[in-house]
């Protein structure tokens, strides 16, 4: 289970050797958030050199969002703001990376091991190369920059979340009980506000790509990230008037908002062998927070 991160600056984490194996090149990663029960894990990788890796399949559903730079895909090339997906088992063509190239990389249910073939290994794969539905995987490859901003989905014509640009949405997810990954480049645009406070039956994390974001937690900038499970309570949430906050969104399931309103959280007691203006306890279940994003303001939030 990974924990709940809320939130971290991608720039005060270490970097370690990049998890792509049998690659040819050098590269470095910063881990967002990390399961180490399966291995799955959220990631900044950047390209030191010109990398290559053989065509092949990975042991976990991975999913690459360009920030900088360009990768060739098979035939395909891909610059800022392109995507692709290869669920586990799924065999993908060999892969050439320019050196600089910055990018987002997800594993989930499954830890960074690749094997070397020339042929697709379905039967690796027990739930059917996607993670919630049972239907044969296949590789997705998408340019967000030849995409439209759409409507909120989620809530209608509302529009009261974000505006969206779809990069993968699993076959499950309309029909599965809302179970099956979704990702997407959201967008709020300046000054958008939302007063409600949320919860949801999935998880969702973000990688703040650009502007600004504030909300209970804290504020989102560029290269803040959180990782929120399900069923934690969030929200109010207000764009910077400049730019708004677009960022990478992923989820495990259909968004539903759960609104809670007339929201208060008490928690009272007396003091036995403490001053409680100076030695007070830190409030249980506070989420892993980086340095670079302030301290907790626990009155203000």
């Amino acid at each position: 289970m990974r924990p709940h991160v809320e939130a971290i600056q991608q720039a005060d984490l270490c970097w370690h050797e990049a998890e792509l194996p049998r690659g040819e090149g050098q590269a470095k990663q910063r881990n967002l958030s990390y399961d180490e029960e399966d291995g799955s894990a959220s990631t900044r990788v950047i390209f030191e050199s010109a990398w290559t890796g053989p065509g092949g399949y990975h042991h976990a559903d991975v999913e690459w969002y360009i920030m900088e730079g360009m990768i060739k895909i098979g035939d395909q090339y891909l610059g800022k703001g392109g995507y692709y997906r290869a669920p586990a088992g799924l065999r993908v063509p060999p892969i050439e990376v320019q050196e600089g190239t910055d990018i987002l990389l997800f594993r989930e249910y499954g830890d960074w091991g690749f094997s070397v073939s020339d042929k697709d290994q379905s039967e690796f794969v027990s739930r059917g190369a996607n993670t919630a539905s049972d239907e044969p995987g296949e590789l997705t490859i998408v340019d967000s920059n030849k995409m439209e901003w759409m409507p909120n989905v989620y809530e209608g014509d509302t529009q009261r979340f974000l505006k969206l640009k779809a990069m993968f949405i699993d076959p499950a997810s309309p029909d599965n009980n809302n179970t099956g990954f979704v990702s997407m480049v959201c967008w709020c645009p300046p000054g958008w506000s939302d007063n409600r406070m949320v919860h949801h039956p999935v998880f969702e994390e973000a990688y703040s790509i650009a502007g600004r974001l504030d909300y209970n937690f804290g504020s989102l900038g560029a290269g803040t990230y959180f990782f929120r499970p399900a069923l934690v309570k969030h929200g109010h949430f207000i764009a910077g008037e400049e730019r708004g906050w677009t960022g990478f969104f992923r989820l495990d399931g259909s968004l539903i908002n759960w609104v809670t309103i007339n929201e208060r959280v008490i928690i009272e007691g007396d003091a036995l062998n403490y001053d409680p203006e100076t030695q007070a306890a830190v409030i249980a279940g506070i989420p892993v927070r980086s340095k670079g994003t302030g301290p907790w303001d626990l009155d203000g939030q």
